[in-house]
């Protein structure tokens, strides 16, 4: 049985991401649902590396974090909160955008919300 907040159902996305990208997808958008990141770890190779996690229309993307200043080797860990972290706008993706650095492992639990 699947695992439900707010009666929508918990998923799971992962993203190898190059550094120096903008809007690079995590999560494509999804039609009248807002993607609703519960918790979210990542880690930079082996150069520090910005991350930032953006929602994203159909031009560029907007910020919908605080830059997170990932060491070599190092990362973020953000603990499952029910009440998310941050939200995409209506029907827009969950992309990322990285500083000059390394490749950033993520993995994000989210949910589509209406």
């Amino acid at each position: 049985m699947p695992v439900t907040v707010a009666g929508q159902e918990v998923k799971y996305a992962i993203a190898n991401v190059a550094a120096s990208q903008t809007d690079a997808a995590v999560i494509t958008a999804v039609a009248n649902r807002r993607l609703r990141v519960l918790g979210m770890a990542s880690v930079a190779g082996g150069t520090a590396t910005n991350l930032t996690f953006n929602t994203k229309p159909s031009g560029p993307g907007v910020a919908i974090s605080p830059l997170f200043a990932n060491g070599a080797n190092g990362g973020e860990v953000l603990p499952y909160a029910e009440g998310g972290w941050f939200t995409t706008a209506l029907g827009e993706g969950l992309t990322v955008t990285t500083g000059a650095g390394a490749t950033t492992g993520i993995t994000v639990t989210y949910i589509e919300d209406v």
